[in-house]
């Protein structure tokens, strides 16, 4: 059995779907921004025989790159998923006491891509674009894929394209498209475990919270953000196996996260 998932995994194509992290990358202004240093340099302290070690310095939102938010990243009416209370279970040194991004499980099922922007013959969606139910409907369609109960869900809108331009890339003046409540209601029908996107914020922003809301105090649905989608948009690969692991950052509201797709070889 072993020698047989080996050799699928051998025979199979990868896909890295995360934005890399360095400095200067595009960050939501709720977020801190990413900082990066190498504190110790190879020539700072050189061991016998001319061996040496450096080391580096993250300091950092767990917000930062492509990441997946904690079902305690939001709240409403002061309250997390299923009523649980906000005020008495968030600590400024520990984090959340419940909710918090450890409690989070290594994803590894099946996923679908919905190319938004594909099904719409653009490069990348217009800044203000709310995808509808409908639209994400006629883009499974165009691709011929069915959602089934407990898939992932990723939405491209082509807006990876600016992740080099900060400023654009979060909205700062235009905004970012995404689902609308709609669309985030559509996804929920079909039973999506899990939905991501290629922006900072999922749903169309500015929006008031209203999809992350929907998703995560209503109905507990995880969120993957900041994606790079673009080269399974290029191969066309609309159905794949994805892995995905978070952090265990105690108390955390999210952790920067590498998704990993995996579909059959050629």
């Amino acid at each position: 059995m072993l020698d047989q998932l080996e050799n699928l995994i051998r025979e199979s194509r990868t896909f890295e779907l995360a934005q890399p992290l360095k400095q200067g990358i595009p960050m939501h202004p709720a977020h801190v921004p990413f900082c990066f240093s190498m504190n110790k340099r190879h020539h700072d302290d050189v061991y016998p025989n001319g061996i040496s070690s450096a080391n580096d310095i993250i300091f950092a939102s767990g917000h930062s790159g492509t990441h997946i938010d904690a079902i305690g990243h939001f709240a409403r009416d002061g309250r997390f998923h299923k009523g649980v209370e906000a005020l008495t279970n968030q600590n400024g040194q520990r984090g959340l006491s419940v909710y918090g991004i450890e409690t989070t499980p290594p994803v590894l099922r099946r996923a679908v891509l919905l190319d938004v922007a594909a099904w719409k013959d653009v490069d990348v969606l217009d800044p203000t674009h709310a995808i509808s139910g409908d639209e994400l409907q006629k883009t499974a369609g165009m691709e011929g894929i069915e959602i089934r109960s407990g898939d992932v869900v990723f939405v491209r809108t082509g807006w990876a394209r600016y992740w080099d331009n900060p400023a654009r890339f979060i909205g700062v003046t235009s905004g970012t498209p995404g689902p609308d409540l709609g669309g985030a209601e559509w996804l929920l029908e079909r039973g999506a475990s899990l939905v991501g996107s290629d922006t900072a914020s999922f749903e169309l922003a500015p929006g008031g919270g209203v999809v992350h809301s929907l998703l995560l105090v209503e109905s507990g649905i995880q969120i993957v953000e900041n994606l790079n989608l673009e080269e399974l948009a290029r191969e066309r690969v609309y159905s794949f196996m994805l892995f995905l692991s978070p952090l265990k950052i105690v108390g955390g509201t999210a952790s920067p996260v590498t998704p990993v797709a995996i579909c059959p070889g050629r």
